[in-house]
């Protein structure tokens, strides 16, 4: 054999050897281009902000930041800015009743009251077992309409919220049906304090964030000066034109059932410590991120949602409050981790999340019904409401409409002053779903807004006939009638 030929041999091994991490890299371009090009124009055009991480494997592929963190002063979101988790928190605290679960000293199956001794509410304590608080089946509701009353500063340990929610009768028979109840995981963050002998906060520091590398992490007291953390902001629905901050409807401090900090490299360390063992056996984390109770388009398990999308599952957990959007979900089978965390308005978050989605296992109904309503809204935007209607029309056996989208996107034509887009997509919304409990209000509001007075008043007098007890409706309606 000639050196000229051991060379060529030699250059096609290589070649061969090297083509499977070109195909791969190739493909990864291909997934992740479009998010980032529709990501930017999101950016652009809508206010997306905050961050977007996408993992292969357990190491980041994509990782970028969006928007301001102080929007006024006009900071820029960074990839390790701490973003305000929502419900997220609840996995934590799922995992740490499972690692109690885990070491013997607490039962799935044991009721309230066998830890939570002088627990007040008799018919919590006798007849909720943990599963139930895991699962949402407890009965139990949210204390949020008690929460908005009070100065919330007050609210800094996990026993301050139970005068809000304790001697609430239960919506249903423990067992019996579903109810998504912040209560029961306040209530879970109790069990742990009382068994473990520690803070709740503490707890999950030691026992979570520790172990899983989770460095920027916590619930912070935020009267206190935390750098490098958003603020979450909301289009004012009173004032076009005027951002609004969330901090005085934001929790004071995080709880067992959400509101804690994290970053996007915090909560993929979190996934891959959740994926290797680190936190949980194999079996209970098999055990504890399995659906077990129908929830949205899936099933809700101990603290984790899990869904199915063309053969693949997807677990993790989502949140949401004002100003606060954002997933961590897990793709086991194709190795992705996706975290989403953002501080705006949540149709951003809605969008982004279909859109990787759709990239990495492929469409879905719910997520073509997504995208087909935002072209309908871009219709009734550019050509008007007939338009729209006529384009539905074309379409309606294949497609459903989100009325959720087009009421975001109907304050955002009012936040920005377009008024007739605004109000020709709240006339959408209402022609396709009449029995809809804030659509009157909503289109009063935008007639309100563009100084048509009989309309605003003949909007909002039908509203008032659905909700007579609505009294900020009935204010308003007093207002508009001088």
């Amino acid at each position: 054999m000639t050196i000229r030929q051991i060379y060529f041999i030699t250059a096609v091994f290589f070649i061969a050897l090297l083509q499977p991490i070109a195909v791969q890299s190739q493909n990864r371009k291909s997934i992740i281009n479009p998010i980032k090009s529709q990501l930017k124009i999101l950016e652009k055009e809508n206010n997306l902000s905050g961050v977007v991480l996408i993992a292969k494997e357990g190491k980041p592929i994509y990782r970028e930041a969006f928007g301001f963190s102080n929007l006024p002063d006009r900071v820029k979101n960074k990839p390790d800015t701490k973003f305000n988790l929502a419900s997220i928190n609840k996995m934590f605290t799922a995992i740490a009743i499972m690692q109690l679960v885990e070491s013997g000293k607490i039962s799935l199956q044991d009721k309230v009251g066998q830890y939570l001794t002088n627990y007040p509410n008799k018919t919590v304590a006798d007849s909720v077992a943990i599963h139930q608080l895991l699962t949402h089946t407890s009965g139990m509701s949210s204390f949020w309409e008690e929460y908005d009353k009070l100065a919330k500063e007050k609210f800094k340990t996990v026993s301050d919220y139970l005068p809000l929610f304790v001697d609430k009768k239960l919506s249903f028979a423990s067992g019996t049906d579903f109810l998504y109840s912040n209560s029961g995981y306040m209530v879970l963050g109790l069990i742990i304090e009382k068994v473990s002998g520690q803070n709740y906060f503490d707890f999950v520091k030691e026992h979570i964030y520790q172990p899983a590398k989770m460095i920027n992490t916590d619930a912070y007291e935020l009267d206190n000066a935390i750098p490098n953390l958003a603020t979450g902001y909301t289009i004012s629905l009173e004032e076009p034109g005027q951002w609004k901050n969330n901090i005085y409807s934001n929790l004071a401090k995080g709880t067992p059932a959400g509101g804690g900090y994290s970053t996007a490299d915090d909560l993929l360390n979190f996934a891959n410590a959740l994926q290797n063992n680190i936190l949980l056996s194999k079996e209970n984390i098999a055990l504890c991120t399995s659906g077990k109770v129908k929830y949205r388009e899936g099933k809700y398990g101990y603290g984790f949602e899990e869904n199915t999308i063309n053969g693949h599952r997807i677990f993790g957990h989502t949140g949401g409050h004002d100003g606060i959007a954002c997933e961590l979900m897990i793709y086991p089978d194709l190795g992705y981790t996706v975290i989403i965390l953002t501080n705006g308005e949540v149709e951003n978050y809605w969008e982004a999340s279909n859109l990787i989605k759709k990239q990495l296992v492929g469409s879905a109904p719910s997520i073509e019904n997504f995208f087909y309503t935002k072209d309908i809204i871009k219709t009734v935007r550019d050509k008007g409401y007939e338009a729209g209607i006529k384009a539905i029309e074309q379409n309606s056996k294949k497609y459903s409409l989100r009325e959720n989208l087009i009421e975001r996107y109907a304050y955002k034509q009012l936040f920005e002053k377009k008024t007739n887009q605004a109000i020709d997509l709240f006339k959408l919304n209402l022609h396709f779903f009449p029995n809809s409990n804030n659509g009157y209000y909503y289109i009063s509001e935008a007639y309100r807004v563009s100084g048509q007075k009989q309309q605003a008043l003949e909007y909002l007098k039908l509203h008032l006939e659905k909700e007579p007890e609505d009294n900020e409706a009935q204010l308003k309606y007093q207002l508009l009638m001088k």
